[in-house]
Formats: C-alpha cells, sequence, structure tokens
C-alpha cells in the first residue's frame, strides 16, 4: 500500500505527458498544412498513420492535397476499416476504457472517430479514384459516403441511449454511491442551467440536424448526373434542399431535362478555411450532499472552436464577374454529431468529476487536510476534456459554373488574383501531359493551366493559408 500514492504519480504523469506530446503533434502538423506545405505535413504523419485513427485521417487526406493518390487510397482504406470496426462495436469504447475513464479522463480512451470523418474518407476517396481515372471505384466511394449519410441519424438514435446505459452500469457502484450521499436534483438542476448558456450555439445550425453534408450530396450528385445516372438528381436535390444555391437549382433542371442538348460548362468547387477544433470548457459545478453541505469540483468539456476561413469571397473573371456561392459550411455538420454526442460526454463527465469531488470529501473526513489535499490535487490533474479531433477538413465549400465559351477566366479571393485558367479546344486524342497519379505534380500558383473546353469539367480548388491547390476532377488538361 505505501507504494500505492508513487504509483498513482507516475499514471498521471505518463498520462499527462502523452496527451501533451499527442496535441503538440497535432499543432505542428496544422502549421505545416496550413501555413507551409501540405506535402510537407504529409510526410509528417507518415510515421502516426498506421498506430491511430485520427492520423490514418490526417495522413490520407494530406496524401490527397500532394498528390499520392494511390497511397492515399491505401492509408483512407484502412481508416476507414478502423473506423468501421469501432461503429460496429458501439460509438463509444468498452465498459473497461469507460470505467478506467471515469477514474481519469476520456484522453486515455483511443480515438473512435465520427460518422462524419466516415463520410469525408469516402469523399475523398472518390475524389482519389477521380484523380487515378477510376471511374467505378469513384462510384463506389460516392454511394458509400452517401449510405453513411442515410444511416446516420438512424444510427445515432439507438446509440447514444445505448452507449449512456452502457456507461452507468459499467460504474453502477459509483453512481449507488453518489445517489445515496448527494442531493443529485439539486446539482443537475444547477449543472443543466449553466451548461445550457455554454453550449447555446450549438443551435444555430438547424438546417444540418440530419447528417447530410450538402457538399458530399452535391459532388456526388454531379458525378452521377454527368454519367447519365439518374439517382445524381436526388443527390442535387437533398443537396440544394440545405443550401438553396441557385447554381445548384439550375443544374437541377438541366439535367432533368436532355442533357446530351446542354452545352459543356466548367464546374469550380473551392474548399476553404480549416473546420472547427475543440478547446476545453472548464466550469466550477456544485455537488450538493444530503446533509446540506455543498462541495464545488470542476468540470471539464470538450467545446467547438468555430473553422475559420482563409478567403471571405470568390469571384470568377471571364466574360463578365461571377460570384461563387456557398454550398457547405462544416460547422454545421460537426456540430449536428457533437450535439448529439453531447448527453453522452456530459453523463461521463458529471459521473467523473462529482465522483472525484465526494471521494475527495471522504479523504478529508477520514485523512483531515492531507487527505483533502490530495484529492484536490489527483481531481484537478486529471479532470481534463478530450479535445481530440481531425483538422484536415476546410470550414467551407465554395461553387460557381462557367460556360466554356470564354477563354481566360481567373479566380478572385477577396479581390486579388489567386489562380487563372485557358479553357482551349483540345483534338479529339488528347493526352495529358502530366499523369493523374504523378505524385511529384507542383502545387499550382496563380498561373494556372488549360483546359479542354471540349467537355464537361469539374475543377476541384483546395485554399489553404498560403497555397493554392488545383486538381482537375472531370475533363482534360494539358
Amino acid at each position: 500500500m505505501k507504494f500505492l500514492p508513487s504509483l498513482l504519480c507516475l499514471l498521471v504523469f505518463l498520462l499527462i505527458s502523452g496527451c501533451a506530446n499527442y496535441q503538440k503533434d497535432l499543432q505542428h502538423f496544422d502549421t505545416l498544412y496550413y501555413n507551409q506545405d501540405p506535402a510537407k505535413a504529409y510526410k509528417f504523419s507518415q510515421k502516426f498513420a498506421n498506430n491511430s485513427l485520427l492520423w490514418g485521417i490526417q495522413n490520407g487526406v494530406s496524401g490527397f492535397m500532394s498528390g499520392d493518390y494511390q497511397q492515399s487510397l491505401q492509408t483512407l482504406d484502412s481508416a476507414e476499416n478502423t473506423l468501421d470496426k469501432n461503429q460496429a462495436q458501439g460509438i463509444f469504447a468498452s465498459s473497461l476504457d469507460n470505467t478506467g475513464a471515469t477514474l481519469f479522463n476520456d484522453n486515455i480512451k483511443s480515438y473512435h472517430g465520427n460518422i462524419y470523418e466516415g463520410i469525408l474518407i469516402n469523399y475523398y476517396k472518390a475524389l482519389d479514384a477521380l484523380l487515378c481515372d477510376d471511374l467505378s471505384r469513384a462510384r463506389v466511394e460516392f454511394n458509400r459516403a452517401n449510405d453513411r449519410q442515410r444511416r446516420a441519424k438512424e444510427y445515432y438514435q439507438k446509440e447514444i441511449q445505448k452507449a449512456i446505459q452502457a456507461d452507468l452500469n459499467a460504474n453502477k457502484d459509483k453512481q449507488e454511491m453518489l445517489s445515496n450521499n448527494t442531493d443529485t436534483n439539486a446539482s443537475e438542476k444547477k449543472i443543466n442551467n449553466i451548461l445550457d448558456k455554454q453550449y447555446s450555439n450549438l443551435k444555430n445550425f438547424q438546417s444540418y440536424t440530419d447528417f447530410i453534408n450538402p457538399l458530399v450530396s452535391y459532388v456526388s450528385g454531379l458525378f452521377f448526373s454527368l454519367q447519365g445516372d439518374p439517382k445524381g438528381i436526388d443527390l442535387l436535390k437533398e443537396s440544394y434542399g440545405i443550401n438553396h444555391s441557385s447554381i445548384i437549382g439550375t443544374d437541377i433542371l438541366s439535367f432533368q431535362g436532355n442533357p446530351n442538348k446542354n452545352k459543356p460548362h466548367t464546374w469550380i468547387i473551392i474548399e476553404d478555411g480549416q473546420s472547427p477544433l475543440k478547446e476545453e470548457l472548464t466550469l466550477q459545478l456544485p455537488l450538493i450532499l444530503l446533509n446540506g453541505e455543498s462541495y464545488f469540483f470542476m468540470l471539464a468539456l470538450p467545446q467547438l472552436k468555430d473553422g475559420k476561413s482563409f478567403y471571405t469571397n470568390f469571384q470568377l473573371e471571364g466574360k463578365s464577374t461571377q460570384n461563387f456561392e456557398e454550398i457547405s459550411v462544416f460547422d454545421g455538420v460537426i456540430a449536428n454529431e457533437f450535439s448529439k454526442q453531447l448527453p453522452y460526454i456530459l453523463t461521463r463527465a458529471i459521473l467523473s468529476a462529482s465522483y472525484k469531488a465526494y471521494m475527495q470529501s471522504l479523504l478529508y473526513q477520514t485523512a483531515g487536510n492531507i487527505g483533502g489535499l490530495l484529492g484536490v490535487v489527483f481531481s484537478a490533474i486529471t479532470t481534463s476534456a478530450d479535445t481530440r479531433i481531425t483538422s484536415v477538413f476546410p470550414h467551407k465549400a465554395w461553387l460557381a459554373k462557367i460556360s466554356n465559351d470564354t477563354k481566360n477566366i481567373t479566380l478572385r479571393g477577396d479581390g486579388r488574383d489567386i489562380f487563372s485558367f485557358e479553357l482551349i479546344t483540345c483534338p479529339q486524342d488528347t493526352t495529358p501531359l502530366s499523369s493523374p497519379q504523378d505524385p511529384s505534380q507542383p502545387i499550382a500558383t496563380k498561373d494556372g493551366f488549360k483546359i479542354c473546353k471540349n467537355t464537361n469539367n469539374v475543377l476541384y480548388v483546395r485554399t489553404t493559408k498560403n497555397n493554392i491547390i488545383p486538381k482537375l476532377l472531370i475533363g482534360e488538361k494539358l
């Protein structure tokens, strides 16, 4: 028993140092990805990709941005397999993991992933496949992405309540101890009032309540429609129902008509900014004992930090000026799923923190000031929110569409030229000068490239703080 305090201190030290290093690595990745060169972030994340779902996603998407499409597909395949296994077991961890996390915090659990990440894994795999000229693989991945969106709502309705009940059962002894010694009704009322104020911003995304990412629906719908598959119309309508984009509205009308009569167009899809991150919210909350005494304990919870844009607006300059339309805000997609997880997160965090507070009162009663002090120290250093989240996704998606009768086109962001391309007439046997699978293709500058005007084209552009990354998903480039 005399070694127990030392052992406990060692475990706490390892926990804290491990979490600190993990966050430091994620921050370094973000600096490389958004401020320097995605290829550097891709290389940095390779050493972590095989051991962590979160890092696998980071590495797979940064591989796509860097042009290593085949390897990106393999990495995202592995991440998808891990995510599917986790979701088959339940949204959250096993009861053994949960019991340990109740005593310490959720950071000791492995990262299990989110449904929106699974959807985006399939979305980026579809883009990888398009750039590898594998249309059948792209079709499969788009179908999987949209199937995940359809199943998500039903999945969460079942899994959240099951997870909460499983966690309560795993910690039944702690729950009974608290119920027998605390006024739970009085405590919960005060706690709920505080939490309602802290998470009121989650109500701002009502249009994203059904787990549908309108970007995924739109790009999938555009792909299928350009392939002559009627399922594309329903996906376009699904996206339009959320963002009410006039461009998507005209797409629906043109594809519902006779697509063969439509003149060739070029669609430009921009992914800009950085998706929301999580930060720790620390609150002091009351635990009211049955004898009337009140103990205040620290509660650490994850809170979404708004995503950030690198540009506030985009325009196309050709024969005339055309504004891009905003078609997806990732804050809404992520906040919707986070709000569904919140009851479970709160249940676990409150149980953990209140149990530590009650044990602190017992230590004080049995060991005096020293016992109380040990309880306070242990509670303070083990109370930490799980703020792990993938950071590689965009903040917003933008859309523009232009007829191919314009020759020189310039993309402008916040009033300045950031990229240009030229639409030219190509011979029927045109062969692109660079292989779409070539990972050494450089990040484009505003000098741009040439695209064939004979066919429909879909141009993808990713904007980071210091880079413009264009990729021709559909069409021919010289």
